[in-house]
């Protein structure tokens, strides 16, 4: 009788439900890009075509779309996010089978901020504003130097 309990009770541990381990964007984040949601779990999932991964709008509760959720490993899935959302608040929710055949469901929370701008195009435009001074103060110099030219001629 022992043996059979044991035996039943290490089963179990092998075919519990699972639970998230990591994700990107990170609970409660705070972040200026989302290209990709990854999402880790603990236990190996059921590959069995139910994943799926929703993001939606946390106030108006307005999907936002997203491609299909891949598996990247027993343990990983992810979707990919093709346009930059609004910045706002938003909540990932997933769906996914555990070893056990039971659908575990969750979510969590983070927030979009809007970005600062990218260095690059900041970068740009001060050599552009530097590039247009240097021209209007060449064109001052010959206008200048064309009505002395006019004075003493």
């Amino acid at each position: 009788m022992t043996i059979l309990m044991f035996c039943l009770a290490g089963s179990a541990t092998l075919h519990a439900h699972t639970t998230l381990l990591d994700s990107t964007p990170e609970r409660a984040s705070k972040v200026t890009d989302i290209d990709e949601i990854k999402l880790t779990f603990a236990s190996a999932l059921v590959n069995d075509g139910k994943a799926k991964i929703y993001l939606a709008t946390i106030r108006e509760g307005k999907d936002i779309p997203i491609s299909e959720t891949v598996f990247v490993s027993d343990f990983v899935i992810k979707a990919q996010v093709p346009e930059l959302p609004e910045p706002g608040q938003y909540v990932i929710r997933y769906m996914v089978t555990s070893l056990d055949g039971d659908l575990n469901d969750g979510g969590y929370a983070f927030e979009l901020l809007e970005s600062k701008g990218n260095n690059a195009t900041w970068f740009l435009l001060g050599i552009g504003v530097v590039v247009l001074m240097g021209v209007a103060y060449l064109l001052r110099s010959k206008t200048t130097n064309y009505e002395e030219e006019i004075d003493n001629g």
